[in-house]
């Protein structure tokens, strides 16, 4: 790893969620459509990726009649949601990443109960790709994979990869870094987050950039915020979305690069627990884990001035559980997201993968 990129000026504040001014636009917002819902049984959609208008990608987990767990990958032809046949895809138990750099370069990652497991689509055919070799030892477990025209990451607790002439290069991070979240823009433009332990400082925020050549650490100035997603939108635009303790509770935080330093761009607190960023159309969103909420999923939407809390659309008899995931349609100023809802049958709750889109 290279050396350190330190970040100029001033320590980010970060207020009590109660403190923050909230404002609501004056015009209504453009409702969420449900366009797959009630199909994956005791399911979930974890990630989502959206090259172009009609392609769009949604994978997950489900179980059959049985209690049997299957992986589940789902794609839009521009009409419709179907789930792609498992005889077409690896044997995995879930698919749990899953990047696209054009319709006809899609990827995505997932493990079985002995393996972890890499498939590439080329517009075509599915095909098995093999997993990046790692030193013994080494976890795999909740890797994100990000892809672009010419690259393709990997990133899973003490590791990235980068695939190189149809094999994996793989680069151990520092000591202490777990880092499971990665995006990218172009092949010389990429980030990846978590955490870093050290005995002096504890459990502290992780994010660095790679350049083209190497990962530069990039530091971010609120010590004891957890990370829980992050999205480059341009080369000097990168947010990040996450929260931090405040006595027995924690304050939803997201933060804002500009290309020389971070600004907490202060969120409205609707109870939520932020789990996804990102943005289309000159719009930020974040959504996330409602804890416990009984009505429809929500959104966090800011516009560069100031934020709308925005519902999503609930499907009959179901409430809101999370939207873990979000994807920006390129070629237009739509987003798709994707998580789960809950539907209660007396003392029993049902999961079902739910899969919407902004109007």
């Amino acid at each position: 790893m290279a050396g350190i990129a330190m970040i100029a000026g001033s320590a980010v504040a970060v207020a009590p969620a109660h403190a923050a001014p909230v404002t609501q636009a004056a015009a209504k917002p453009p409702p969420w459509k449900n366009f797959y819902a009630a199909k994956l049984t005791e399911g979930y959609l974890h990630g989502v990726a959206a090259p172009g208008p009609s392609s769009a990608w949604a994978v997950g987990h489900y179980q059959d009649e049985n209690g049997y767990g299957h992986a589940a990958v789902l794609r839009w032809n521009g009409r419709a949601w179907s789930q792609v046949p498992s005889t077409s895809l690896p044997n995995m138990k879930y698919w749990y990443s899953v990047s696209a750099a054009t319709p006809r370069d899609v990827w995505v990652y997932g493990w079985n109960d002995v393996r972890p497991g890499l498939a590439h689509f080329d517009g075509g055919k599915w095909r098995p790709v093999a997993f990046p070799k790692l030193p013994e030892g080494t976890w795999t477990s909740y890797a994100q994979l990000a892809s672009v025209r010419g690259a393709t990451w990997l990133a899973g607790e003490t590791w990235v990869s980068r695939r190189v002439g149809g094999g994996w290069k793989t680069t151990a991070l520092p000591a202490g870094v777990h880092a499971n979240l990665i995006t990218a823009r172009s092949a010389t433009d990429a980030w990846l987050s978590g955490t870093r332990y050290t005995a002096d400082g504890g459990f502290q925020p992780y994010t660095a950039r790679w350049n083209g050549h190497r990962w530069k650490q990039v530091n971010i100035p609120v010590g004891d915020l957890s990370i829980s997603d992050m999205w480059a939108e341009s080369k000097m635009s990168v947010w990040v979305t996450g929260q931090v303790p405040s006595g027995e509770e924690w304050i939803p935080v997201v933060l804002h690069w500009n290309g020389k330093k971070w600004k907490n761009v202060r969120i409205p607190d609707e109870g939520q627990t932020p789990l996804a960023i990102s943005g289309n159309g000159g719009k930020v969103w974040v959504t996330g884990d409602p804890a416990g909420f009984s009505g429809p999923p929500l959104y966090w939407r800011f516009d560069g001035r100031r934020w709308t809390t925005v519902s999503g659309a609930l499907p009959a008899g179901g409430r809101a559980e999370q939207v873990t995931d979000l994807a920006p349609v390129k070629g237009t100023a739509r987003m798709w997201a994707v998580g789960n809802y809950i539907v209660d049958e007396g003392d029993v709750a049902h999961s079902f993968g739910l899969i919407q889109r902004d109007r």
